[in-house]
């Protein structure tokens, strides 16, 4: 609703590299906390924060200009301004994974113990990140007069300028038609998976690797189901039916399923 906090001068404040700035924060702090009960030290685990962050951020937008590479064709320096918003959160996931991935094995950490713990402090980060892209007008659903929100011409959010394109809205129009709002409904969810798992982590956790997979599967499960909801242009659609993040997050679910289960085997050998 608001992608400009505030402009002094040259300098803009977006709301989306705000949001960002805080799940990274609030993630932190959450795993600062939990690793008081592992040997891990929390210089290590910032540092595996700060690869994980910075793969991620490369992953997602990489993912994203690949999907939408028309709009920067034009203006290649525009890639560069990610402040701006147009991320997608599986290249992200993909770049953070593969950047995480080589920091473990580099400094011989234990991946599922770490995992456990950077896997529970991540549905707080979500639940922030996706306020940003609520507040920047990106990840937005269907048009739907009955739960949807409006965005206002101000700024030009994404919901305002596609359906502008469409000719669905005139240049006079004050508002968008009333979308979705995705950005909340996976926010929130997030929020709820945050504390169950964070429960999960003090009180329940049986074996190394049991949040870490959780948190994939759940995740999966939740993009899924909200994706459906979510606006798709049909050439971003497989067979106009499921989108390629739906399509990941069964793969995801599938994979990391069979994993729990033969992490949780070999637990009960030990």
């Amino acid at each position: 609703m608001h992608r400009i906090i505030f402009q002094f001068g040259n300098l803009t404040l977006y709301s989306y590299g705000l949001m960002q700035a805080i799940a990274f924060i609030a993630s932190l702090i959450v795993i600062f906390h939990l690793s008081k009960r592992s040997k891990i030290s929390k210089d290590v685990l910032f540092d595996l924060l700060v690869y994980i962050i910075i793969g991620g951020i490369i992953g997602a937008r990489v993912w994203f200009v690949v999907e939408n590479f028309n709009i920067y064709k034009e203006d290649l320096i525009s890639i560069l301004k990610i402040w701006e918003g147009g991320m997608v959160f599986y290249g992200g996931l993909l770049g953070g994974v593969i950047s995480g991935l080589f920091y473990i094995k580099r400094n011989k950490l234990d991946l599922l113990k770490v995992g456990d713990i950077l896997n529970t402090a991540f549905p707080l980060g979500i639940f922030f990140g996706r306020i940003g892209c609520f507040l920047n007008g990106c990840c937005y659903g269907k048009i739907s007069y009955r739960f949807g929100l409006r965005f206002p011409r101000e700024n030009f959010p994404p919901p305002y300028q596609e359906q502008l394109e469409k000719g669905i809205i005139k240049p006079t129009d004050c508002c968008s038609l009333p979308v979705i709002p995705t950005q909340l409904v996976e926010s929130f969810s997030m929020l709820f998976v945050f504390f169950i798992l964070f429960y999960l982590y003090n009180k329940k956790r049986k074996f190394d690797g049991m949040i870490f997979y959780l948190f994939f599967i759940i995740y999966g499960l939740e993009r899924f189901f909200v994706d459906f909801l979510r606006e798709y242009s049909k050439n971003a659609l497989i067979f106009k039916i499921v989108s390629l993040s739906q399509v990941t997050s069964i793969l995801i679910i599938i994979f990391s399923s069979i994993f729990l289960f033969i992490t949780y085997k070999n637990s009960k050998k030990e």
